[in-house]
């Protein structure tokens, strides 16, 4: 989940400036058909959910399920601040920072789940409710599940309410740390992985006073209820935690991360280590047809060192960092301190799980996953071109991380995603990239539409395995996935395969484009206009047959709802030519 502020993790000079946008009112968009065609993955169209969809778009509450449908999204994520906490025995979760550090039911409500009953003991919810009526909801919904898992190594044993009711601040710890000389142990239980055999064998009624929560036990129960990963029903995927950069952080007046009662320590690159090759073996024992996903870090800065803070007088980063922030793991040897753009982290995680895997005699890691919350998205003019920092060496956003003379890209392009691909290639080829959380802002204003459709288009070129949309899905945020998964209202999609789609002015606007291999001779473009004013775009292409017709759909800052559009002009010699509203976003849709 998005840190409350940059500060929090990191207090190097906050910059503030307005990117220059060229006064240029035409672009050209080239388009090959048959140049640098790749497929993309289904699973980038997805969005973070809780079983209950509780402050999203939901599933009980005012037609939600009727909304997720017409969205006709692909993948579900069921992760966040509460998930590391979650005790799948009773449904209970910690709060954290998120909320005075109280333990309580919020994950868990949902349709089947059960009422709390204080009368059966600590049973507050039948065992697993939450995670069981989340995947139920995915199959209805037609969506992959990826479902998180806790490693930090401690979840809540009971209810801890406020008491007296109302806002709390961050003073209110309503438990004691673990480890702690006052430590009240009667409110955690300690996580295990794998289950001993003297502990008896593994059940879907596990023994709530035993102070022990088994994860094995919990994938069990998945097992039980939806069979393996490989079959129609089974629960595709798990995410080995959630920000462990964020769990405990160098207390500074910037706060000490998410969970600093629950994981007291503060967080080390091994510590990490260990627990994610742990949690991965057991997931991979239970289930070797499974995908697993790590390691979920907050940012850029948790793919730098894992976490970095200034606290006021030095900057602080994990008590190994040293041992780790050396060769291969800077340049590869090669002498490139831009290799990667300061993401040594990745490097760390991917080549120390690569290692544990070959000890294992199988792959522990199938996708390097991490959250993105872009630093120049705050305000419209800079949200419209913030998805270019995920791809684009041209574009440099104005922010610390890019700052020159801070160490980060030092005035380059941030190039996110082809530097972490970089990364893989370095240290464990074949390891897919996951986004699973991220937000661009702009709900209620087509600046988010724009950088919406402008992510799904960069994550389908750039080939990204799975993306997970964290917020609301609704407005502009709904249009933006619309005009990729439902731009017609009849469920209409963009297709798989992208092709080569080139602007001349990415400040102005931008393209993409795909093909179906169904259907090799319909081309879908999406165009988006970044400027406040119309663009005139020229849309030429290159391709074995000519296009007859086209039609438009788009949407622009007259209302969040994707409408057909008229007046494109006739196809003649595969271009046709359109003026673009302002700020807006076009699907076009060409016929041969």
């Amino acid at each position: 989940m998005r840190p409350p502020t940059i500060a929090k993790v990191l207090a190097i000079c906050s910059m503030s400036a307005e990117f220059s946008l060229s006064q240029a009112q035409s672009v050209t968009f080239s388009i090959d058909t048959q140049s640098q065609r790749n497929n993309i993955s289904p699973l980038i169209y997805g969005y973070n959910a809780y079983a209950d969809g509780t402050g999203r778009a939901g599933w009980d509450n005012q037609g939600g399920q009727a909304n997720l449908q017409a969205l006709n999204l692909t993948s579900r994520r069921m992760g966040g601040n509460n998930m590391t906490s979650y005790n799948w025995e009773n449904g209970v979760s910690n709060s954290g920072m998120d909320w005075c550090n109280s333990s309580n039911a919020g994950v868990t409500y949902a349709t089947g789940a059960g009422e709390p009953n204080n009368n059966a003991g600590l049973a507050y919810y039948a065992p697993g409710a939450a995670i069981k009526t989340f995947h139920s909801q995915s199959l209805t919904l037609g969506t992959y599940s990826l479902l998180q898992l806790p490693a930090a190594g401690k979840l809540p044993k009971d209810i801890v309410n406020l008491n007296p009711p109302g806002m709390c601040n961050g003073s209110q710890l309503w438990q004691s740390a673990p480890g702690a000389s006052n430590v009240d142990l009667a409110r955690w239980v300690t996580i295990v992985n794998d289950k001993p055999a003297s502990a008896g064998p593994l059940s879907l009624t596990p023994a709530i006073g035993d102070d022990v929560v088994y994860i094995d036990e919990e994938i069990n129960f998945l097992l039980k209820n939806f069979g393996k990963a490989s079959a129609a029903k089974g629960v595709k995927a798990y995410e080995l935690d959630n920000e462990p950069d964020l769990w405990h952080l160098w207390p500074s007046q910037y706060g000490e991360g998410t969970h600093p009662l629950l994981y007291p320590n503060l967080t080390t690159v091994a510590d990490v280590m260990q627990k994610n090759v742990s949690l991965a073996a057991t997931v991979k024992r239970m289930d070797s047809t499974a995908e697993t996903y790590g390691p979920a870090v907050s940012g850029y800065l948790g793919l730098f060192s894992l976490w970095a803070v200034w606290d006021g007088s030095q900057s602080r980063q994990p008590s190994d960092w040293n041992t780790y922030n050396v060769e291969p793991y800077l340049t590869n040897k090669t002498g490139d301190r831009y290799r990667y753009n300061g993401m040594t982290f990745a490097n760390v995680y991917l080549d120390k799980m690569r290692k544990a895997s070959a000890s294992a005699g199988h792959r522990l890691l199938d996708t390097l996953s991490f959250h993105y919350y872009p630093q120049a998205s705050s305000n419209p003019s800079d949200r419209v071109q913030a998805a270019r920092s995920l791809w684009d060496a041209n574009y440099v956003e104005p922010t610390w991380i890019t700052q020159p003379g801070y160490g980060f890209t030092d005035g380059r392009g941030l190039q996110l995603i082809p530097k972490l691909k970089q990364s893989v290639a370095d240290f464990y080829p074949g390891t897919k990239l996951a986004i699973t959380e991220y937000d661009f802002g702009g709900k209620t204003d087509v600046t988010g539409a724009i950088a919406q459709a402008d992510a799904l288009g960069v994550f389908g070129q750039q080939g990204v395995y799975m993306a997970s949309y964290f917020g609301d899905v609704e407005g502009y945020i709904a249009a933006g996935f619309k005009l990729y998964r439902n731009y017609d209202g009849k469920k209409s999609v963009f297709p798989e395969v992208s092709v080569k789609a080139v602007s001349t002015n990415n400040d102005n606007g931008t393209v993409y484009a795909a093909v179906s291999k169904k259907d090799p001779n319909t081309l879908h473009v999406i165009a988006i206009n970044r400027l406040s004013t119309p663009l005139s775009a020229s849309v030429q292409i290159k391709n074995p047959v000519a296009f007859k017709n086209v039609q438009a759909w788009g949407v622009d800052a007259s209302s969040p709802n994707v409408t057909p559009r008229n007046g494109v002009g006739a196809v003649t010699n595969n271009t046709f030519s359109y003026t673009l509203p302002a700020q807006s976003v076009m699907h076009f849709v060409l016929k041969s």
